[in-house]
């Protein structure tokens, strides 16, 4: 950082330049290449922090007042919406984790002791395959009693586990990704939980499948008689323009506690939450917080949900 600085020069050209990029960044339109750039908002905030004080520090002053600009500019878009406080979760109604189990990992009974030591009475996997399938029925079927499954060899295979009983659980499809939708019971009433799994934005088209699955979230959301918690792995950040746009349209929010990072997991860290638990106004968020999962790229999630009285 000190070589760049050293060759950066210190003018209100290239201040202007630092700025600009804060500000495509901050107000990129919802777009492909944006959207892949904007994700790590977090790692960029983190950038012009340190260009502004390695700036100060040799008083390059335009590059610092520059820096801190794009910093502030960064900033703004990282804030999602939230929900009341957290509380407790041992008041909890629900208790539910979330784990992207990684098709290809094959640490089966490690993984299941992850999920267990998680004490959720809802438990929401995904890239669930036959041989996945079968390990959480095996390992699971006993003290989960009730389940849904639709294995898929392509990495959007999704399963749900329950201590409670189910009303009801179906599968839905948010165009050809299957999506559970179960409706648990709990002693202070019904709730809906809907499993989801959006596709990766990997590629022009695969960004335009992802936004059109969450628009098709936000009408299964919006047209629901209970009150709904959305659980998975939404391949879009906390700060993207096609989560604001569920939640917006939607009422859904986030924790009052700031989003974990769950993407991609290396030596128990992440850089980006791809990974939500989301609920309506009609629940409260309690307690979230990341786990790692043995061999998978994702941490997992486990929150409490609370209906409001």
């Amino acid at each position: 950082m000190r070589t760049l600085l050293l060759r950066f020069p210190d003018g209100p050209l290239h201040a202007g330049a630092v700025l600009a990029l804060g500000v495509v960044l901050a107000f990129a339109p919802d777009h492909f290449l944006p959207m892949l750039v904007r994700a790590f908002l977090l790692q960029w905030l983190l950038f012009f922090g340190v260009l502004a004080g390695l700036g100060a520090w040799q008083r390059r002053w335009w590059l610092a007042g520059a820096s801190t600009g794009a910093a502030l500019l960064v900033a703004m878009p990282a804030v999602p919406a939230r929900t009341a406080p957290a509380g407790a979760v041992e008041e909890a109604d629900l208790r539910i984790a979330h784990l992207n189990v990684f098709q290809p990992n094959d640490a089966f009974a490690e993984v299941l002791q992850a999920a267990r030591a998680t004490d959720a009475d809802l438990l929401s996997f995904q890239e669930v395959d036959a041989r996945w399938a079968s390990a959480l029925v095996q390992g699971l079927g006993a003290d989960y009693p009730y389940h849904r499954i639709a294995p898929r060899g392509n990495c959007y295979g999704i399963a749900l586990f329950s201590r409670r009983p189910f009303e009801q659980a179906d599968v839905l499809y948010l165009t050809e990704r299957p999506v559970i939708d179960a409706t648990v019971r709990t002693e202070a009433g019904p709730v809906r939980v809907l499993a989801v799994h959006a596709s990766s934005p990997g590629s022009y088209r695969e960004f335009r499948d992802r936004n059109r699955q969450l628009d098709r979230l936000a009408e299964v959301v919006g047209a629901s008689d209970r009150p709904v918690a959305v659980v998975g792995d939404l391949n879009t950040v906390s700060w993207d323009h096609a989560l604001r746009r569920l939640c917006a349209s939607t009422g859904l929010r986030e924790s009052a506690d700031a989003p974990s990072a769950t993407w991609p997991s290396v030596a128990g860290l992440a850089l980006i939450p791809l990974d939500h638990v989301l609920a309506d106004p009609a629940l409260d968020i309690l307690a979230p917080c990341s786990f790692p999962i043995p061999g998978s790229d994702h941490r997992g999630l486990v929150a409490g949900l609370r209906l409001h009285r």
